[in-house]
């Protein structure tokens, strides 16, 4: 079938969203009056609409990457980690996680949004 999902997550202003994404590999793709498409380099979508009144220590809006490897999930965020280096805050990106069934990351954006990334822990 090859049907995938794309989270539509909130924006206060999509011009700091621009500003914030791209160098963490992401580039637009698609924009219009309200709604944007970022593209990171490894190839997942983030979609992004107007939302003016979010407030970043309320939002409790997620989406989850789900990444082939460990690799590319490490790879991921060593690149982030050299744009956002705070653990706590907002924004903030979390040290890679081995333990459990996934391996993950996890991105905190200045929206207040979590974008989580992982792989299956090897077996």
């Amino acid at each position: 079938m090859g049907a995938i999902s794309i989270p539509i997550l909130p924006s206060r202003d999509l011009d700091a969203t621009v500003a914030f994404y791209g160098p963490l590999g992401f580039a637009v793709v698609g924009r219009w009056p309200g709604y944007l498409v970022l593209r990171h380099a490894h190839g997942f979508e983030l979609h992004f609409w107007h939302h003016a009144d979010e407030v970043p220590e309320a939002n409790d809006v997620a989406c989850y990457v789900r990444c082939d490897t460990v690799a590319e999930v490490e790879a991921i965020h060593a690149a982030w980690s050299t744009v956002v280096t705070g653990t706590e805050g907002i924004p903030r990106l979390t040290p890679v996680d081995p333990t459990g069934p996934m391996v993950e990351t996890a991105l905190i954006d200045p929206d207040g949004t979590l974008v989580k990334v992982g792989s299956p822990a090897p077996a």
